[in-house]
């Protein structure tokens, strides 16, 4: 552990350094974290190569297999503090506007699950064997993000999905989108800005350095009594541990429900076929979910008895956010370094059609969809918000609309941050994306679900576009 951690603040100074060193990587806005994990998969993968020092390469191998089990509880305390620290945003008088922004991320994401079951249906499964929830990938690496896949890989590695590699797979289609978002994005603006789809925002360069000085939490105690830091670190580790609790009694009570079940199934005349169909069917694999989901709802609950308590004041939101954001930077470099690149390998080909089919869908999206779903007044702005969530994160999103409307004269920040609360929960990372592989996918043939997600996202085209051309908001053109 201790090696490991050395060699994590080792590979995050390089990153720093690399970032503010080299122009290439800020102008692509590459994040230190995704920087410092390259670097560590390539000192790694060095280590093996034939004529290294037995040493060199057993402390290689002994950092990696560390390394490789830090994600799973690193997103869980990543999810234990979303709900912890996240305040209500208030939805004003813009519904419309904020209803078709949140249609819109629908269309997006759920298309890019439509994408990938049908490409793996159609183009992937008759050549390679991969389970259903393959097709995952793009929504897991594109629109999820590091975090997301790094939660994805704990469940495609379930018995019932079987994909061992889930995990690296989907860092690596993190990776590909967060950079192919950025270079894609300033393709697509120019051409938008030669078409004539920009409007005369006051141009200006995107803002790489800012030197005001930010804090990044408040005091919530006095130090006499205990530090502040450590109180929001206490609050933090309590969600995953009201998460460990939640996980252990469901587990538990499948567990004892499946046994009950299974006696009386034995006592009656049940047919052998019925029997193993009962042990296929039980509660205990209904409800097998990975602990940062039980963490995300130890964090609701936990905010919610400091509020009965009337001590909700003593959490810190911007602490919180600054421990899971600094946790989701680890994970990140413990995902990226530990990657099994013979796993990835072996799947390179399936792996490489279902990244040209999602680049091909977020294209389509912003250039064709957005402009007939998305407010006339800023459609472009707030789709390239959205196209930078679909292919990387938020944060992309918003660099590439600071190219273009850089000091926000828009409202297509305001209505993305609106509508997140209908989407964010759900899909792109949310609850939807975690049930589908567990409870769907892999239990109903492949067919069936690829054309009823499709289906699913014409039918939300459909209503988007009628939405927008029969003028069910008052817009300013």
């Amino acid at each position: 552990m201790i090696l490991a951690l050395v060699f994590t603040a080792i590979l995050l100074v390089i990153g720093v350094a690399m970032r503010l060193r080299f122009f290439l990587f800020r102008w692509l806005y590459v994040p230190a974290s995704v920087i410092a994990g390259i670097v560590g998969l390539a000192v790694i993968q060095l280590s093996h190569i034939e004529g290294m020092p037995d040493s060199i390469e057993w402390t290689a191998h002994s950092i990696a297999e560390t390394l490789d089990t830090w994600p799973s509880w690193l997103i869980a305390v990543v999810f234990g503090g979303m709900l912890l620290e996240r305040k209500s945003t208030p939805l004003r008088e813009k519904a419309t506007d904020v209803g078709r922004q949140a249609l819109m991320v629908w269309i997006i994401v759920l298309g890019e699950t439509a994408v990938g079951l049908l490409v793996t249906w159609l183009l992937i499964r008759p050549f390679f064997d991969v389970p259903a929830s393959f097709g995952m990938l793009i929504e897991t690496g594109f629109a999820g993000g590091h975090g997301t896949a790094a939660a994805m890989g704990e469940v495609l590695r379930h018995d019932s999905i079987g994909l061992s590699s889930g995990r690296d797979l989907g860092i690596l289609m993190a990776t590909v989108g967060l950079i192919y978002g950025i270079l894609s994005g300033i393709v697509w603006i120019n051409v938008a800005a030669r078409i004539g789809w920009i409007k005369n925002h006051s141009r200006g360069e995107v803002q790489g350095n800012d030197t005001k000085l930010k804090p990044i939490g408040y005091a919530r105690i006095r130090n006499e009594t205990l530090d502040p830091l450590l109180l929001q670190i206490v609050w933090l580790l309590l969600a995953v541990g009201i998460g460990l609790i939640l996980q252990q009694m469901v587990l538990s009570t499948a567990g004892l429900a499946d046994g009950f079940i299974h006696q009386a199934s034995q006592a009656s005349q049940a047919s052998a076929a019925e029997r193993e169909l009962s042990e296929r069917l039980t509660f205990l694999r209904l409800v097998d979910f990975p602990l940062f989901i039980y963490t995300l709802f130890g964090g609701l609950l936990l905010r919610h008895f400091l509020q009965f308590l009337h001590c909700d004041q003593l959490i810190d939101s911007d602490s919180i956010a600054r421990l899971t954001s600094a946790s989701m930077d680890v994970l990140v470099v413990a995902a990226i370094a530990s990657m099994n690149l013979m796993a990835v390998a072996s799947l390179i080909v399936p792996f490489s059609i279902l990244v040209f089919f999602g680049a091909v869908w977020t294209g389509v999206c912003l250039m064709v969809i957005a402009r007939r779903v998305l407010p006339s007044r800023h459609w472009f702005e707030l789709g390239l918000i959205n196209f930078g969530m679909s292919t990387g994160t938020t944060a992309t999103g918003f660099v590439l609309l600071r190219l273009v409307d850089p000091q926000l004269e828009t409202d297509a920040a305001e209505d993305y941050a609106l509508a997140a609360p209908f989407s964010a929960p759900f899909i792109g990372g949310g609850i939807v994306t975690f049930v589908l592989p567990l409870l769907v996918l892999e239990r109903i043939p492949m067919g069936i679900s690829a054309i009823v997600v499709t289906a699913m996202v014409a039918a939300l085209v459909v209503v988007g576009i009628r939405w927008k051309s029969r003028h069910w908001s008052a817009e300013t053109t």
